[in-house]
């Protein structure tokens, strides 16, 4: 299985309106639900995306750029249902779009769902990587650092590590308010410099399911990988402003995107 990267273009793209925040029940207590008990809540939270008025954000497509992967229609719905998917969640989104008239404008609205498979909480594959044949690289303070990770368990403490020199570095900025010399000092006396990671190539044991079809690892990669029977589907559909790149294409190391997927048993 050669997996390949989905990415939405944004000529279809906006924004949650502010309004959907003022509901007793909103999507932050959907999402600490999630982040609480790792499973999908019954009550949906309600989203409403508005899209940007520019013409060139403007178009109503099979997806919707947005901070919410993915934002998808019935139709891309209907095909992703069709094959071998994490553990998902689809909760109904409104979007809205200003549409002239012949005397005025008004918003319409379309139907679409929020595609969610939570790949840290629900849906997670880092236990299947094989941390001796994959490539990742650490810095700390912009410098290289040599790390050996021996499983996902390894990269949760540099997380949890990271975290608490967050937490120091946020007590300065209160304790010492606008005091940025002297915040900067102190960080350099006390060695505050969170880990950083970059993967360039990720590997995965033989027990991984060959036969999904959508995954995303989101602590080594911005990107969601899907198969080629998946993307074949999407093609011969003729889903809307869509494109695919292979994995590994990393021209910019100043970001973490594309690392290069691998299945042990396929090499």
């Amino acid at each position: 299985m050669k997996y390949e990267t989905l990415i939405v273009n944004d000529s279809s793209a906006g924004e949650m309106m502010k309004e959907c925040y003022d509901f007793s029940y909103n999507i932050h207590n959907y999402r600490d639900f999630i982040d609480t008990h790792n499973d999908f809540p019954a009550e949906k939270p309600p989203i409403w995306i508005k899209l940007y008025k520019e013409k060139e954000f403007n178009s109503v497509n099979d997806f919707v750029h947005s901070v919410y992967d993915f934002i998808i229609n019935d139709k891309v719905k209907n095909i992703l249902e069709k094959y071998n998917l994490p553990i998902h969640d689809f909760v109904p989104v409104e979007v809205y779009r200003k549409e002239k008239t012949l005397f005025n404008s008004k918003l319409v609205r379309y139907e679409y769902h929020w595609f969610n498979h939570n790949a840290d909480n629900i849906s997670n594959y880092y236990d299947y990587i094989d941390f001796s044949k994959s490539e990742i690289g650490f810095s700390r303070n912009e410098n290289i650092i040599d790390l050996k990770i021996n499983s996902i368990s390894d990269i949760y403490s540099i997380k949890e590590s990271n975290k608490i020199i967050t937490s120091e570095i946020n007590e300065l900025y209160k304790t010492h308010l606008g005091e940025t010399s002297i915040i900067n000092k102190m960080i350099r006396e006390k060695d505050l410099y969170a880990i950083s990671w970059r993967a360039e190539k990720i590997v995965f044991k033989e027990n991984f399911d060959k036969e999904l079809d959508l995954f995303s690892l989101p602590l080594f990669s911005s990107r969601t990988y899907i198969s080629p029977r998946l993307k074949e589907a999407l093609i011969e559909n003729q889903v809307k402003d869509i494109l695919f790149k292979e994995t590994g294409n990393n021209p910019d190391r100043r970001h973490i995107l594309n690392p290069k997927i691998e299945i042990s048993d396929c090499y």
